[in-house]
Protein backbone atom coordinates (compact mmCIF):
# COMPACT_ATOMS: atom_id res chain seq x y z
CA UNK A 1 0.00 0.00 0.00
CA UNK A 2 1.99 2.65 -1.45
CA UNK A 3 2.14 6.18 0.28
CA UNK A 4 3.37 10.11 -0.37
CA UNK A 5 5.92 10.14 2.74
CA UNK A 6 4.76 13.39 4.96
CA UNK A 7 4.94 14.03 9.10
CA UNK A 8 4.09 10.54 11.12
CA UNK A 9 1.09 11.90 11.76
CA UNK A 10 -0.29 12.74 8.25
CA UNK A 11 1.37 9.62 6.96
CA UNK A 12 -0.70 7.76 9.18
CA UNK A 13 -3.87 9.12 8.08
CA UNK A 14 -3.25 8.74 4.56
CA UNK A 15 -2.22 5.11 5.90
CA UNK A 16 -5.56 4.96 7.23
CA UNK A 17 -7.58 6.28 4.36
CA UNK A 18 -5.95 4.00 1.80
CA UNK A 19 -6.40 1.39 3.68
CA UNK A 20 -10.72 1.86 4.25
CA UNK A 21 -10.83 2.62 0.83
CA UNK A 22 -8.23 -0.49 -0.82
CA UNK A 23 -10.06 -2.96 1.93
CA UNK A 24 -11.73 -5.84 0.52
CA UNK A 25 -14.54 -8.44 2.33
CA UNK A 26 -12.54 -11.45 2.74
CA UNK A 27 -13.77 -14.55 0.97
CA UNK A 28 -12.28 -17.39 2.06
CA UNK A 29 -15.13 -20.29 0.75
CA UNK A 30 -13.87 -22.96 -1.50
CA UNK A 31 -15.69 -26.13 -2.85
CA UNK A 32 -13.86 -27.77 -0.05
CA UNK A 33 -15.06 -25.75 2.75
CA UNK A 34 -18.26 -27.49 3.82
CA UNK A 35 -15.95 -30.93 4.62
CA UNK A 36 -14.97 -28.65 7.91
CA UNK A 37 -16.30 -30.80 10.30
CA UNK A 38 -15.73 -33.97 8.34
CA UNK A 39 -12.57 -36.47 8.01
CA UNK A 40 -12.98 -36.16 4.30
CA UNK A 41 -10.22 -37.77 2.03
CA UNK A 42 -9.62 -36.11 -1.03
CA UNK A 43 -9.37 -38.44 -4.40
CA UNK A 44 -6.18 -37.58 -6.28
CA UNK A 45 -7.73 -35.76 -8.55
CA UNK A 46 -8.25 -32.85 -5.98
CA UNK A 47 -5.41 -32.48 -5.13
CA UNK A 48 -3.99 -30.34 -7.61
CA UNK A 49 -6.90 -27.74 -6.83
CA UNK A 50 -5.73 -27.96 -2.97
CA UNK A 51 -2.68 -27.17 -3.38
CA UNK A 52 -3.15 -24.10 -5.70
CA UNK A 53 -5.53 -22.84 -2.47
CA UNK A 54 -2.56 -23.60 -0.11
CA UNK A 55 -0.52 -21.64 -2.44
CA UNK A 56 -2.61 -18.88 -2.75
CA UNK A 57 -3.80 -19.09 0.79
CA UNK A 58 0.21 -18.23 1.72
CA UNK A 59 0.07 -15.24 -0.57
CA UNK A 60 -2.20 -13.95 1.49
CA UNK A 61 -0.95 -14.62 4.88
CA UNK A 62 2.40 -13.30 3.60
CA UNK A 63 0.81 -9.97 2.52
CA UNK A 64 -1.03 -9.57 5.88
CA UNK A 65 1.84 -10.25 7.49
CA UNK A 66 3.58 -7.53 5.73
CA UNK A 67 0.76 -5.05 6.51
CA UNK A 68 1.27 -5.81 10.14
CA UNK A 69 4.42 -5.40 10.30
CA UNK A 70 3.91 -1.70 8.53
CA UNK A 71 1.38 -1.21 10.93
CA UNK A 72 3.17 -1.87 13.83
CA UNK A 73 6.16 0.52 12.38
CA UNK A 74 3.92 3.50 11.87
CA UNK A 75 2.20 3.16 15.76
CA UNK A 76 6.27 3.20 17.08
CA UNK A 77 6.53 6.81 14.88
CA UNK A 78 2.94 7.92 16.54
CA UNK A 79 3.17 7.80 20.25
CA UNK A 80 -0.49 8.57 20.85
CA UNK A 81 -3.57 6.44 20.24
CA UNK A 82 -4.67 6.11 16.65
CA UNK A 83 -6.89 4.14 14.32
CA UNK A 84 -3.66 2.44 13.72
CA UNK A 85 -4.68 0.18 16.81
CA UNK A 86 -7.87 -1.14 15.35
CA UNK A 87 -6.48 -2.05 12.01
CA UNK A 88 -3.69 -3.41 13.16
CA UNK A 89 -6.28 -6.06 15.41
CA UNK A 90 -8.79 -6.20 12.06
CA UNK A 91 -5.22 -7.24 10.39
CA UNK A 92 -4.09 -9.99 12.73
CA UNK A 93 -7.85 -11.48 12.88
CA UNK A 94 -7.82 -11.58 9.10
CA UNK A 95 -4.38 -13.62 9.07
CA UNK A 96 -5.94 -16.02 11.60
CA UNK A 97 -8.43 -16.56 9.46
CA UNK A 98 -6.30 -17.58 6.62
CA UNK A 99 -4.37 -19.24 8.62
CA UNK A 100 -7.04 -21.54 9.70
CA UNK A 101 -7.78 -21.72 6.23
CA UNK A 102 -4.70 -22.92 4.90
CA UNK A 103 -4.60 -25.29 7.73
CA UNK A 104 -7.77 -27.14 6.89
CA UNK A 105 -7.02 -27.82 2.84
CA UNK A 106 -3.56 -28.44 3.48
CA UNK A 107 -5.11 -31.54 5.78
CA UNK A 108 -7.51 -32.48 3.28
CA UNK A 109 -4.41 -34.42 1.21
CA UNK A 110 -2.25 -35.03 4.25
CA UNK A 111 -1.39 -38.44 4.58
CA UNK A 112 -3.00 -39.72 7.24
CA UNK A 113 -6.44 -39.14 5.69
CA UNK A 114 -5.04 -41.25 3.17
CA UNK A 115 -4.62 -44.44 5.19
CA UNK A 116 -6.59 -47.27 4.31
CA UNK A 117 -10.16 -47.85 6.66
CA UNK A 118 -8.21 -51.57 7.89
CA UNK A 119 -4.80 -49.48 8.89
CA UNK A 120 -7.41 -47.28 11.20
CA UNK A 121 -9.57 -50.34 12.39
CA UNK A 122 -5.94 -51.50 14.01
CA UNK A 123 -4.58 -48.25 14.92
CA UNK A 124 -8.00 -48.41 16.75
CA UNK A 125 -7.47 -51.96 18.20
CA UNK A 126 -3.81 -51.01 19.39
CA UNK A 127 -5.35 -47.77 21.25
CA UNK A 128 -7.57 -50.09 23.45
CA UNK A 129 -6.81 -51.59 26.55
CA UNK A 130 -4.81 -54.67 26.00
CA UNK A 131 -6.38 -56.54 29.54
CA UNK A 132 -9.31 -54.50 31.07
CA UNK A 133 -12.79 -54.91 30.23
CA UNK A 134 -14.41 -51.84 28.55
CA UNK A 135 -16.83 -49.69 30.56
CA UNK A 136 -18.81 -47.77 27.77
CA UNK A 137 -18.99 -44.42 29.45
CA UNK A 138 -15.09 -44.57 30.21
CA UNK A 139 -12.32 -42.40 28.49
CA UNK A 140 -11.21 -45.94 27.26
CA UNK A 141 -14.73 -46.40 25.03
CA UNK A 142 -15.01 -47.14 21.50
CA UNK A 143 -18.07 -45.14 21.48
CA UNK A 144 -15.07 -42.02 21.69
CA UNK A 145 -14.20 -42.61 18.65
CA UNK A 146 -17.89 -42.86 16.74
CA UNK A 147 -17.92 -38.93 17.91
CA UNK A 148 -14.79 -37.49 16.29
CA UNK A 149 -16.15 -37.47 12.45
CA UNK A 150 -18.10 -39.65 10.03
CA UNK A 151 -15.31 -41.29 8.93
CA UNK A 152 -14.27 -41.97 12.23
CA UNK A 153 -17.32 -43.73 13.12
CA UNK A 154 -17.76 -45.87 10.01
CA UNK A 155 -14.39 -47.60 10.69
CA UNK A 156 -14.98 -47.98 14.41
CA UNK A 157 -18.33 -49.71 14.42
CA UNK A 158 -16.90 -51.76 11.23
CA UNK A 159 -14.23 -53.25 13.43
CA UNK A 160 -15.27 -56.17 15.52
CA UNK A 161 -12.18 -56.27 17.95
CA UNK A 162 -13.35 -53.15 19.43
CA UNK A 163 -16.46 -54.47 20.07
CA UNK A 164 -15.48 -57.46 21.68
CA UNK A 165 -14.58 -56.38 25.21
CA UNK A 166 -17.51 -55.62 27.89
CA UNK A 167 -17.73 -55.03 31.06
CA UNK A 168 -21.40 -55.87 32.94
CA UNK A 169 -22.32 -55.14 36.11
CA UNK A 170 -25.94 -57.71 36.80
CA UNK A 171 -27.62 -55.19 38.44
CA UNK A 172 -27.98 -53.34 35.60
CA UNK A 173 -28.42 -55.93 33.63
CA UNK A 174 -32.00 -57.35 35.29
CA UNK A 175 -33.52 -54.58 32.98
CA UNK A 176 -34.65 -55.78 30.23
CA UNK A 177 -33.13 -52.59 27.88
CA UNK A 178 -29.64 -52.60 29.59
CA UNK A 179 -29.53 -56.85 28.01
CA UNK A 180 -30.01 -55.23 24.81
CA UNK A 181 -27.76 -52.68 25.00
CA UNK A 182 -25.35 -55.31 25.63
CA UNK A 183 -26.71 -57.70 22.89
CA UNK A 184 -25.81 -54.46 20.07
CA UNK A 185 -22.71 -53.70 21.33
CA UNK A 186 -21.38 -57.42 21.18
CA UNK A 187 -23.34 -57.96 18.04
CA UNK A 188 -20.93 -55.70 16.39
CA UNK A 189 -17.96 -58.34 17.56
CA UNK A 190 -19.19 -60.82 14.89
CA UNK A 191 -17.72 -63.89 14.94
CA UNK A 192 -14.66 -62.18 17.52
CA UNK A 193 -14.06 -64.14 20.68
CA UNK A 194 -15.51 -62.30 23.50
CA UNK A 195 -13.55 -60.46 27.14
CA UNK A 196 -16.22 -60.11 29.88
CA UNK A 197 -16.12 -59.05 32.95
CA UNK A 198 -18.98 -59.93 34.87
CA UNK A 199 -19.39 -58.08 38.27
CA UNK A 200 -22.08 -58.19 40.96
CA UNK A 201 -23.96 -61.40 41.14
CA UNK A 202 -26.43 -62.48 43.47
CA UNK A 203 -29.33 -64.04 43.98
CA UNK A 204 -31.52 -61.95 42.03
CA UNK A 205 -29.51 -63.01 39.13
CA UNK A 206 -30.85 -66.48 38.65
CA UNK A 207 -33.16 -65.43 35.76
CA UNK A 208 -30.56 -63.91 33.79
CA UNK A 209 -28.65 -67.72 33.83
CA UNK A 210 -29.61 -68.47 29.55
CA UNK A 211 -28.22 -65.17 28.95
CA UNK A 212 -25.39 -65.21 30.60
CA UNK A 213 -24.20 -69.10 28.99
CA UNK A 214 -25.33 -67.02 25.93
CA UNK A 215 -23.20 -64.89 26.26
CA UNK A 216 -20.18 -66.83 27.82
CA UNK A 217 -20.79 -69.60 24.97
CA UNK A 218 -19.06 -66.53 23.13
CA UNK A 219 -16.20 -65.68 25.12
CA UNK A 220 -12.15 -66.77 25.64
CA UNK A 221 -11.74 -64.73 28.31
CA UNK A 222 -14.14 -64.76 31.29
CA UNK A 223 -13.80 -62.35 35.04
CA UNK A 224 -16.59 -63.61 37.48
CA UNK A 225 -16.86 -61.40 40.02
CA UNK A 226 -19.36 -62.87 42.90
CA UNK A 227 -21.56 -65.72 43.77
CA UNK A 228 -21.23 -68.85 41.00
CA UNK A 229 -24.57 -69.34 39.52
CA UNK A 230 -25.30 -73.71 39.34
CA UNK A 231 -24.96 -74.19 35.88
CA UNK A 232 -23.34 -71.35 34.40
CA UNK A 233 -20.31 -73.19 33.02
CA UNK A 234 -22.46 -76.20 31.54
CA UNK A 235 -21.19 -78.17 28.72
CA UNK A 236 -21.64 -75.91 25.62
CA UNK A 237 -20.26 -73.04 27.13
CA UNK A 238 -16.81 -73.09 27.42
CA UNK A 239 -15.57 -74.67 24.05
CA UNK A 240 -13.82 -71.34 23.66
CA UNK A 241 -12.39 -70.33 26.71
CA UNK A 242 -9.37 -69.37 27.42
CA UNK A 243 -8.91 -67.60 30.15
CA UNK A 244 -11.13 -68.02 33.92
CA UNK A 245 -10.82 -65.48 36.50
CA UNK A 246 -13.43 -65.97 39.48
CA UNK A 247 -13.57 -64.39 42.30
CA UNK A 248 -16.09 -66.17 44.52
CA UNK A 249 -17.96 -64.02 47.45
CA UNK A 250 -21.13 -63.14 48.78
CA UNK A 251 -21.78 -67.52 49.58
CA UNK A 252 -19.86 -67.75 52.96
CA UNK A 253 -22.11 -71.31 53.45
CA UNK A 254 -21.44 -72.91 50.48
CA UNK A 255 -18.52 -74.71 48.87
CA UNK A 256 -18.17 -73.02 45.42
CA UNK A 257 -18.91 -75.80 42.44
CA UNK A 258 -16.88 -75.34 39.24
CA UNK A 259 -16.84 -77.80 36.55
CA UNK A 260 -15.42 -77.43 33.38
CA UNK A 261 -14.09 -80.87 32.10
CA UNK A 262 -11.11 -81.86 30.19
CA UNK A 263 -11.69 -81.60 26.31
CA UNK A 264 -14.32 -79.10 26.64
CA UNK A 265 -12.92 -76.00 26.03
CA UNK A 266 -9.30 -74.47 25.08
CA UNK A 267 -9.03 -73.26 28.92
CA UNK A 268 -4.88 -72.34 29.21
CA UNK A 269 -5.01 -69.92 32.47
CA UNK A 270 -7.06 -69.69 35.58
CA UNK A 271 -7.36 -67.45 38.61
CA UNK A 272 -9.42 -68.14 41.59
CA UNK A 273 -9.93 -65.76 44.57
CA UNK A 274 -12.58 -67.07 47.54
CA UNK A 275 -13.32 -64.14 49.97
CA UNK A 276 -13.41 -66.76 52.75
CA UNK A 277 -11.57 -70.50 53.59
CA UNK A 278 -11.93 -73.10 51.16
CA UNK A 279 -8.91 -75.82 52.21
CA UNK A 280 -9.30 -77.80 49.55
CA UNK A 281 -10.27 -78.57 45.41
CA UNK A 282 -13.28 -80.51 46.23
CA UNK A 283 -15.98 -79.52 43.83
CA UNK A 284 -13.39 -77.80 41.45
CA UNK A 285 -13.19 -79.70 38.29
CA UNK A 286 -10.69 -78.03 35.68
CA UNK A 287 -8.44 -79.54 32.75
CA UNK A 288 -5.48 -79.17 34.95
CA UNK A 289 -3.15 -80.95 32.69
CA UNK A 290 -3.56 -78.27 29.66
CA UNK A 291 -3.29 -75.64 32.11
CA UNK A 292 -0.05 -73.26 31.53
CA UNK A 293 -0.98 -70.43 34.00
CA UNK A 294 -2.78 -70.75 37.14
CA UNK A 295 -3.13 -68.20 39.94
CA UNK A 296 -4.47 -69.68 43.40
CA UNK A 297 -3.21 -67.35 45.63
CA UNK A 298 -6.84 -66.26 46.85
CA UNK A 299 -7.53 -70.08 47.97
CA UNK A 300 -5.54 -70.97 50.60
CA UNK A 301 -5.02 -74.94 49.99
CA UNK A 302 -3.19 -78.00 51.94
CA UNK A 303 0.50 -78.60 51.37
CA UNK A 304 -1.27 -81.63 49.80
CA UNK A 305 -3.37 -80.29 46.97
CA UNK A 306 -0.72 -78.31 46.14
CA UNK A 307 1.66 -81.02 45.94
CA UNK A 308 -0.55 -82.74 43.18
CA UNK A 309 -1.27 -79.56 41.13
CA UNK A 310 2.48 -79.30 40.86
CA UNK A 311 2.32 -83.14 39.81
CA UNK A 312 -0.28 -83.22 37.33
CA UNK A 313 -0.61 -79.78 35.87
CA UNK A 314 2.60 -81.14 33.58
CA UNK A 315 1.97 -77.72 30.87
CA UNK A 316 1.99 -75.15 33.74
CA UNK A 317 4.79 -72.49 33.12
CA UNK A 318 3.39 -69.96 35.73
CA UNK A 319 2.00 -70.72 38.95
CA UNK A 320 0.72 -68.63 42.19
CA UNK A 321 -0.19 -70.48 45.50
CA UNK A 322 -1.38 -69.80 49.12
CA UNK A 323 -0.18 -72.57 51.33
CA UNK A 324 -2.94 -73.35 54.22
CA UNK A 325 -0.98 -74.21 57.52
CA UNK A 326 -1.77 -77.01 59.12
CA UNK A 327 -2.52 -80.10 57.52
CA UNK A 328 -2.80 -84.07 57.59
CA UNK A 329 -0.63 -85.39 60.01
CA UNK A 330 -0.15 -88.58 58.28
CA UNK A 331 0.35 -86.94 55.22
CA UNK A 332 3.08 -85.15 56.54
CA UNK A 333 4.90 -88.34 57.75
CA UNK A 334 4.30 -89.81 54.33
CA UNK A 335 6.60 -87.20 52.48
CA UNK A 336 9.15 -88.70 50.05
CA UNK A 337 11.78 -86.15 49.23
CA UNK A 338 12.05 -85.11 45.65
CA UNK A 339 8.28 -87.16 44.60
CA UNK A 340 6.59 -84.13 43.48
CA UNK A 341 8.30 -83.17 39.87
CA UNK A 342 6.73 -80.59 37.31
CA UNK A 343 9.41 -80.29 34.42
CA UNK A 344 8.06 -77.44 32.40
CA UNK A 345 7.46 -74.38 35.70
CA UNK A 346 9.22 -71.60 35.05
CA UNK A 347 7.76 -68.99 37.75
CA UNK A 348 6.24 -69.79 41.34
CA UNK A 349 5.35 -67.76 43.91
CA UNK A 350 3.74 -69.01 47.00
CA UNK A 351 2.52 -67.96 50.47
CA UNK A 352 4.20 -70.49 53.04
CA UNK A 353 2.94 -71.38 56.44
CA UNK A 354 4.10 -73.00 59.83
CA UNK A 355 5.32 -75.98 59.68
CA UNK A 356 3.88 -77.30 56.22
CA UNK A 357 6.35 -75.18 54.19
CA UNK A 358 9.47 -77.64 55.17
CA UNK A 359 6.91 -80.56 53.49
CA UNK A 360 6.60 -79.11 50.79
CA UNK A 361 10.17 -78.37 50.19
CA UNK A 362 11.12 -81.34 50.79
CA UNK A 363 8.72 -82.60 48.20
CA UNK A 364 9.64 -80.40 45.70
CA UNK A 365 12.12 -81.00 42.60
CA UNK A 366 11.50 -77.93 39.57
CA UNK A 367 14.67 -78.52 37.25
CA UNK A 368 12.78 -75.63 34.93
CA UNK A 369 12.06 -72.96 37.57
CA UNK A 370 13.56 -69.52 36.41
CA UNK A 371 11.92 -67.19 39.16
CA UNK A 372 10.75 -67.82 42.34
CA UNK A 373 9.02 -65.65 44.82
CA UNK A 374 8.17 -67.11 48.70
CA UNK A 375 6.19 -65.01 51.16
CA UNK A 376 7.29 -66.92 54.37
CA UNK A 377 3.88 -65.92 57.16
CA UNK A 378 5.46 -67.75 60.10
CA UNK A 379 7.05 -66.66 63.47
CA UNK A 380 9.34 -69.42 63.54
CA UNK A 381 12.34 -70.12 62.15
CA UNK A 382 12.76 -70.08 58.02
CA UNK A 383 13.08 -73.23 57.10
CA UNK A 384 16.71 -73.02 55.80
CA UNK A 385 17.64 -76.77 55.15
CA UNK A 386 14.24 -77.85 53.32
CA UNK A 387 14.97 -74.27 51.05
CA UNK A 388 18.71 -74.97 50.65
CA UNK A 389 18.12 -78.85 49.73
CA UNK A 390 15.42 -78.10 47.47
CA UNK A 391 17.59 -75.75 45.54
CA UNK A 392 20.49 -78.32 45.29
CA UNK A 393 17.79 -81.03 44.14
CA UNK A 394 16.19 -79.34 41.25
CA UNK A 395 19.51 -77.85 39.44
CA UNK A 396 17.36 -75.16 38.51
CA UNK A 397 19.08 -72.18 36.44
CA UNK A 398 17.37 -69.70 38.62
CA UNK A 399 17.66 -66.16 37.78
CA UNK A 400 15.85 -64.16 40.45
CA UNK A 401 14.26 -65.10 44.24
CA UNK A 402 12.46 -62.68 46.31
CA UNK A 403 11.92 -63.90 49.55
CA UNK A 404 9.95 -61.73 51.81
CA UNK A 405 9.52 -63.20 55.46
CA UNK A 406 11.20 -62.10 59.31
CA UNK A 407 14.65 -61.83 59.70
CA UNK A 408 15.65 -64.87 60.40
CA UNK A 409 16.31 -65.46 56.26
CA UNK A 410 19.04 -63.18 57.15
CA UNK A 411 21.00 -65.61 58.43
CA UNK A 412 21.65 -67.67 55.25
CA UNK A 413 21.39 -64.85 52.87
CA UNK A 414 25.01 -65.02 52.08
CA UNK A 415 25.20 -68.88 51.63
CA UNK A 416 22.08 -68.17 48.89
CA UNK A 417 24.71 -66.29 47.10
CA UNK A 418 27.25 -68.83 46.93
CA UNK A 419 24.25 -71.61 46.16
CA UNK A 420 23.08 -69.07 43.53
CA UNK A 421 26.04 -66.97 41.57
CA UNK A 422 23.90 -65.81 38.96
CA UNK A 423 20.76 -65.03 40.53
CA UNK A 424 19.33 -62.00 41.79
CA UNK A 425 18.34 -62.05 45.31
CA UNK A 426 15.62 -59.78 46.60
CA UNK A 427 15.06 -59.98 50.30
CA UNK A 428 12.11 -58.13 51.53
CA UNK A 429 11.58 -58.00 55.68
CA UNK A 430 7.80 -56.10 55.80
CA UNK A 431 5.92 -59.04 53.58
CA UNK A 432 2.87 -56.47 53.77
CA UNK A 433 4.65 -53.53 51.75
CA UNK A 434 5.11 -55.62 48.56
CA UNK A 435 3.12 -57.21 46.04
CA UNK A 436 5.86 -60.44 45.64
CA UNK A 437 3.96 -62.04 42.50
CA UNK A 438 4.91 -59.50 39.87
CA UNK A 439 7.19 -61.35 37.48
CA UNK A 440 8.24 -60.98 33.67
CA UNK A 441 9.07 -64.72 32.93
Amino acid sequence: MAMVPADPLSQVEEYVRLYRALLQPLDLETPYSHYMTMNYVASPEDHGRIDAIVTERQSLIAGLTREIERVQTLRELCDVQTPLDAIQAELIERKSRVESSQTFHRALTSTIRRLPANIFGEIFRQWLPKDTCIVPGSMCSPLLLTQVCQRWRSIAMATPHLWSSLMIPLRKAVADEYRIQCDTWLARAKGIPLMLAIHGVDSSSRHLLNWLQRLISRCCDLRWYGPLLDGLLANGTVELLEKLDVNVFGMPHRRPSIDVPSGMSRLGSVCLIFAYEVNSLDGITLPWAQLTEMDMNGVNLPWTDVSRLLRICSRLQNAKFSLLDGGDLDDQQATVPGSVVNHSLKFLGIELYGQTANYLLDALVLPSLAELHLGFCYVGEWPHEQFASFIARSRCSLKKLTVAAHGSVWDHWSEYRSLLPTCTLKMIEDKASVSCWDHTV
